[in-house]
């Protein structure tokens, strides 16, 4: 199981609204301080993708909870997305090499267009099977443990006068 912290947003009909921050690799290795790609992910903040789980019941807003994906879920509409636009790419390479240059006696023109075309079509049938992968049960994240309540406004606002002192 796939897990990430997540933040409650909402609550209705039975459904928790949540924003989860998308994790990122860089940061994690020792050349962060040199490494480019690392040093831009620092700059700019990451992206927030916003969910819903079925939940029991309500939650604050703010209260911090866990929420798991099957890994084999996630791992077979990886290999759909990225694997079939591919293979397409190939086919349609290789098709048009034949058909355009050993047939038509033509030029690369056609064997691009023909491979734009085919990794165009290998997208499309990619998505349209990416998202019949699993039940929908399988494909929509659950919620395993609530972590906290959110911090109160006061409590906030308390500390910052103590510690400025």
């Amino acid at each position: 199981m796939i897990k990430a912290l997540a933040e409650v947003t909402g609550y209705q009909d039975g459904w928790l609204a949540l924003a989860c921050q998308q994790q990122t690799s860089c940061g994690s290795c020792q050349s962060q301080s040199q490494c480019g790609t690392g040093i831009v992910s620092k700059a700019l903040p990451g992206k927030v993708n916003h969910v819903k789980v079925r939940a029991p019941k309500a939650l604050p807003v703010g209260t911090l909870v866990e929420i798991g994906l099957a890994e084999a879920t996630l791992v077979r509409s990886a290999l759909i997305v990225y694997l079939v636009p591919l293979v397409m790419l190939m086919v349609g390479a290789l098709l048009g090499q034949f058909v355009f240059t050993e047939l038509a006696s033509g030029g690369e023109a056609g064997v691009i267009a023909t491979s734009v075309g085919f990794g165009t079509l290998g997208v499309l049938i990619a998505r349209y099977f990416a998202a019949r992968v699993g039940t929908p049960e399988q494909q929509q994240p659950q919620l395993l443990r609530v972590m906290g309540e959110p911090v109160s406004e006061l409590a906030v606002i308390n500390a910052a006068r103590q510690d400025s002192d």
